[in-house]
């Protein structure tokens, strides 16, 4: 009788397989933290039309047009400073626009389970999710 060893082993490999043909597919980490931390106040495409809108102060903007909006140029030292917290939001008033930077470091200080302050790395961490939702935002930028 013949062994089904080495059918197993290529349906085992090729199940293996299937999460990397399947990534390309997949959202960026960029579009991800968007989805998750901005599109219910900005919308899905970035045009200040999310569920949450209408229950600001303020309508959030359409985020979408920044560069065009920058003469053609996506601002992003601007928008990492916004979304940091290091620029304030009169737009939405004084704490409507969350400073994700502090959020993300709180974030870290509880999985840490300790308030130890900031280290390099979690500035690091805090860094890169920051520049994964810049280019997330500069990728939906309207002509």
């Amino acid at each position: 009788m013949k062994s089904n060893r080495g059918i197993f082993s290529c349906v085992a490999g090729l199940l293996l397989l299937l999460p990397l043909c399947a990534s390309s597919a997949e959202p960026s980490f960029g579009q991800r933290e968007f989805a998750t931390r901005c599109q219910m106040c900005h919308g899905p495409a970035g045009r200040g039309d999310g569920w949450l809108a209408d229950q600001l102060i303020r309508r959030p903007p359409t985020i979408s047009l920044l560069a065009r909006k920058n003469g053609g140029v996506f601002p992003r030292e601007q928008v990492a400073r916004i979304i940091d917290g290091r620029s304030p939001i009169k737009l939405h008033g004084p704490t409507e626009m969350p400073a994700w930077g502090n959020i993300y470091r709180a974030e870290i200080d509880a999985a840490a389970g300790t308030r130890r302050g900031v280290r390099e790395e979690d500035e690091v961490n805090v860094s890169y999710r920051i520049q994964a939702l810049i280019e997330y935002l500069a990728s939906i930028q309207e002509q």
